[in-house]
Order: structure tokens, then C-alpha cells, then sequence
């Protein structure tokens, strides 16, 4: 009996942080996207061609709306021309 309910209570724990969103950090992360994109000078519709993501997604990344993935954070941080930590690193 006690090995199901550590079994069943091990569940809720994966259960309940899958759904886990700090909307704060994916803000931020956007926020800093938009900042160093205008600052070397690209508009939106430049920097999604260059990166190779469609502009849609781009500026739901920029507006917080989205939380990217390790994937799109890794070719950000490269088309920026910055370390991936650099993205993720707020005040």
C-alpha cells in the first residue's frame, strides 16, 4: 500500500510541474531579444529572414507570448551574436 501511494504521489509531482510557466522570464527573454535585434539595426521582418524563423513567431517570441525553445534560443544567441547565457541572464 505504501509503495502505490509514493507511486501515485511521484505522478502528481511530474503532473503538476509539466505544466510549470514563468511568464516573467519568457517576458524578459523576449524583451531582450527585441533590444539586441534593434540595436545592431534590424527590423523585424529582417532579423526573422536572417534567422530563418517566420516573423509570426519571432514577434510572439519578442512579446512574451511564446516560450521558446532551447532550439530557437540557441539560433537567437547565434544570429545575435551573443552567448545563449546572455538571453536568459535577467535583472
Amino acid at each position: 500500500m505504501f509503495v502505490l501511494i509514493a507511486r501515485l504521489s511521484s505522478l502528481w509531482v511530474v503532473s503538476k510541474s509539466a505544466h510549470y510557466r514563468d511568464e516573467k522570464a519568457i517576458k524578459s527573454f523576449g524583451k531582450k531579444v527585441r533590444e539586441l535585434r534593434i540595436s545592431m539595426g534590424f527590423t523585424i521582418e529582417e532579423f526573422a529572414n536572417r534567422a530563418d524563423i517566420h516573423v509570426t513567431q519571432l514577434s510572439r517570441i519578442e512579446r512574451g507570448e511564446t516560450n521558446p525553445t532551447i532550439s530557437y534560443i540557441m539560433l537567437l544567441a547565434k544570429e545575435l551574436k551573443v552567448p545563449p547565457q546572455e538571453l536568459i541572464t535577467f535583472k
